[in-house]
Order: C-alpha cells, then structure tokens, then sequence
C-alpha cells in the first residue's frame, strides 16, 4: 500500500518540530521531502496539518508476571497500546547469576502473546553485579542493566575494572534502582553514583525511568535502541502517533504535551493502525523480541555533531 502524509508536523527528540511530507510504501517510510510530491492521482493522500505526529513511544514494562489471557490483553492496552506505545523494554529480575538463563526463559514466556516489539533488560541488586553476568548480558544482547542500591550499598566496592573489561566492543548501560534510602542518603548515594561511572567511564543514567512512560531519547540512544525505534526516518519502520491539535495550534500543543494525561487520537505501529479513538486492535504476537547490534552508536555521533 502507498500513500502519503502531506504537511505532517513532527515532533522529533520530544523538541524539534519539523514539518514536511512523507511518502509511505510496503509499510516503511520511503521518502521524506520539505516539499509536496509529485504523484499521481491515485496515490492516496491525507493532509495531517492539524495534528502533531510523533514517533511510537518506547516505554518501561517493569518485570511483568504470568496473566490469563484475557488479564494480559486488558493490561497491555490500558497502560501501553492507549498511551501510544510501539515498542517495550520488557525488564525482568534476577536475584542471583545462576537464575539468569531460567528468568530470561520466563519473560520471553510472559511475552509470546505480546502485540508489540519488545527488548529485555535486566535488574540485579548492585552487590551481585560481576563481570561474568555482564558477559551473559553481551551473549543475549541486552544492553541495559538496572542495579537496586539500598543503604547498605557500597557502590565503589565493586570490581568495576573487571566489569569494565567484561563490557568489550557491548558498552552496557547502567541504570541505578534506590530501594528504602532516606533523602540524605539517598543523595550522598547519587554523588557516588556520578564519580564512580564518570572516573570509569562507564554508559550510565542517573534515574530510573518509570514504567508506562516515554523513555527519552537520550536513554534510547545510550542503550542502543535508537534510532530503530523511537525515530521517524526514511527506510525506518512505520512506527508513529498522532495527537489533536486543537484549532491547529501546533506550538501550544507541543508545550503543553503531556504524556500521562495527553492520549494520541491515532497510533500506527508498523503500518498497522492499532488505535483509532477508543478502538483497539490487539494482535496476540505480533510483537517480536528485538536486540542492540551497537549500544550508544549513535549517541556518540550525535555528541560529535554538537
């Protein structure tokens, strides 16, 4: 199916509006240009100049469990499919290395009916963090770690040289999880947290991101999963939201969007329209299991631009 999206206003990297056309073909964007296409007339055409369109929205799924069918549809549309998310980073625990091999079996079994693509990160207390999980993680390609800290937690007691050396050519991501810290601790715990990842230069983030919310650029391109998810380019999936601009008042709606309480009118996920209004269409494993090939590629270069 071809078609094309004239004066489409996009929001890219949750601040940059740019407005122009794209041209879709084989449920893949084909072309995009500042311009008006050529085409001809029977080429479908639909003029979105009254909404703000964004890319599908890569969101948290926090360690989900086993749920009836029935359970896991209503679950996975009310917090995901009706926010606009296309894509998860499905986390899964384990409390000790030896589990390891047994919770990703799980969670990949906890997501065989999922209607959306999804990646897999794992969470660990701090303390059994050891190069050789992190060479697990390179094996299964997961690029982001998330370590619980509580108040007993040393954080530079760790072997992160060896960590470190266990990161070669899969610069993992490390995301810290504050469990039971009061407030003075819990910021005496952060300033350690920010020498040790910045004196070993370490891919990292300074918060947890909640589950059910936007995951930013930033974090998406430190893990790797940007820029095929989260982006709308030529030859990229066709993965988009589109929001009401009420009046077409473009620049008011970008200020005052707000991802909890501002739901997209339409969401299309790999050229399938998936929500129209309060309509959804859920479609039991249609979501595949994704994986980094080059974690923070493309952050570097984005840093090297600047």
């Amino acid at each position: 199916m071809e078609y094309i999206m004239e004066a489409t206003n996009i929001l890219k990297h949750n601040k940059n509006l740019q407005t122009t056309n794209i041209y879709v073909k084989q449920n893949s964007i084909y072309y995009m240009k500042d311009s008006p296409f050529q085409s001809s007339t029977k080429t479908t055409k639909m003029n979105l100049s009254s909404y703000l369109l964004t890319p599908g929205h890569v969101m948290l799924l926090d360690n989900i469990d086993y749920m009836p069918f029935s359970q896991f549809k209503t679950y996975m549309t009310e917090n995901y499919l009706r926010k606009g998310c296309t894509t998860l980073v499905s986390l899964f625990q384990v409390e000790r290395e030896r589990e390891f091999a047994s919770a990703l079996k799980k969670a990949r079994s906890n997501l065989l009916n999922s209607p959306l693509d999804y990646y897999y990160a794992v969470r660990i207390p701090l303390k059994k963090l050891t190069p050789s999980l992190v060479r697990q993680c390179r094996r299964y390609k997961i690029a982001a770690i998330f370590l619980e800290m509580d108040e007993g937690t040393s954080i530079s007691a760790l072997p992160w040289g060896w960590i470190k050396d266990a990161l070669y050519q899969f610069p993992i991501t490390f995301l810290p999880c504050w469990k039971k810290i009061n407030s003075a601790n819990k910021s005496k715990k952060k300033k350690e947290w920010k020498k040790v990842m910045k004196q070993e230069r370490l891919s990292h983030s300074e918060e947890c991101p909640a589950a059910g919310f936007p995951l930013s650029i930033d974090l998406l391109m430190k893990i790797g999963i940007y820029p095929t998810k989260g982006d709308l380019r030529v030859g990229g999936e066709l993965d988009y939201n589109l929001y009401v601009s009420p009046e077409g008042h473009i620049i008011e709606t970008i200020q005052n969007l707000n991802y909890d309480s501002h739901i997209p009118e339409v969401t299309v996920h790999k050229g399938t329209i998936i929500k129209t209004g309060e309509s959804f269409l859920f479609r039991p494993g249609f979501g595949k299991e994704c994986t980094v090939t080059v974690p923070g590629h493309f952050l570097l270069e984005e840093n090297e631009r600047r």
